[in-house]
């Protein structure tokens, strides 16, 4: 376990290592003509976050899990649900028109190859899980039902270890796209 957790801590490390790297993009590109290029950095930057709070969500969860911690199990799976939720819910936030007009000006459509084969692994797994994820967040974590028998049998029906997949099948996308990002900087 306590491997386990040192490759948590490193993943978080390193995209928190890389988010301080992204975020002096000003100071760094301090020149006119590279203004183009900070709603890139912005965009990378947040997949970054998202991913690290993936993370972090993941590692508890599989904590709780070894542990046998059944009541930490199931808060940190309604969390990685949700998180992944609004991961696959939110796509738009993943490129956004600023962005394609930006890599279509500087690189043509072929610029954005990358970033669509994630988003569409993310369209597939908001496919085949949007409507369980969706449940959770809306009444057992972001929102929550007021009827405490439904919340806790619907509780009680949350496997996390299929919640531990789906969480690990977004955050997985998420490192692709924080390395398409990273090659569109490398190239715009």
């Amino acid at each position: 376990m306590i491997e386990t957790i040192k490759a948590y801590d490193l993943v978080s490390k390193r995209l928190n290592d890389n988010i301080r790297g992204l975020k002096a993009h000003p100071c760094i590109l301090d020149k006119k003509e590279h203004g183009y290029l900070y709603p890139v950095y912005e965009k990378t930057m947040y997949i970054a976050i998202s991913a690290s709070d993936l993370n972090i969500a993941l590692k508890y969860l599989d904590v709780s899990s070894a542990t046998n911690n059944g009541y930490e199990t199931n808060y940190f799976a309604r969390n990685v649900a949700h998180i992944s939720y609004e991961l696959i819910n939110h796509q738009q936030k993943i490129v956004g028109k600023e962005i394609s007009e930006i890599v279509k000006k500087n690189l043509g459509d072929e610029g954005l190859k990358e970033i669509k084969v994630c988003t569409k692994e993310l369209k597939s797994v908001s496919k085949d899980y949007h409507q369980k994820l969706n449940y959770i967040r809306n009444n057992l974590i972001a929102h929550r039902v007021d009827n405490g028998s439904v919340m806790s049998n619907s509780m009680l029906d949350i496997d996390s270890s299929e919640i531990w997949q789906i969480g690990k099948k977004v955050f997985s996308v998420h490192i692709n796209l924080i390395g398409a990002y990273i090659n569109l900087l490398g190239t715009l």
